[in-house]
């Protein structure tokens, strides 16, 4: 009698799970009027590009190119906020979307910037033990 149920209850599963992907394959395909539509909707979400930002210490400034190098990237940068900028200040730059062209260059407060860098090290401290623990 245990075979019998067991063989019934083999076959309504099979049954139902053959059911649902017989109900994909049943969907109409697209028309393909809607297929150009969906392509040019992409391209339209990759031109917006978000700015990004790039923080930490001036490590070059070439006055004459009006460049600056953080961390390993040259930005280049207005002429009139170049002359307020000096090698080893703690900077935030927002750059325009796509480009290495600042938009927007702050000199972020050494005591400020210190704290930041601070709470950045002690989180990588408290992660480092954690995955030993792990381990």
């Amino acid at each position: 009698m245990k075979k019998v149920i067991s063989l019934i209850a083999v076959l309504a599963l099979v049954c139902f799970t053959t059911m649902v992907f017989g109900a994909d394959a049943a969907k109409p395909a697209a028309p393909a009027a809607a297929a150009p539509a969906a392509a040019k909707a992409e391209p339209a979400k990759a031109e917006v590009a978000k700015a990004d930002v790039v923080k930490g210490k001036i490590t070059k400034i070439d006055a004459a190119a009006n460049t600056i190098m953080v961390k390993g990237k040259t930005i280049t940068v207005k002429a009139e906020d170049m002359a307020t900028l000096k090698k080893g200040e703690m900077v935030k730059v927002t750059l325009a979307a796509g480009t290495m062209n600042a938009d927007k260059v702050e000199v972020m407060k050494a005591k400020k910037a210190a704290k930041k860098m601070m709470k950045k090290e002690e989180k990588k401290a408290e992660e480092k033990p954690m995955e030993k623990k792990a381990e």
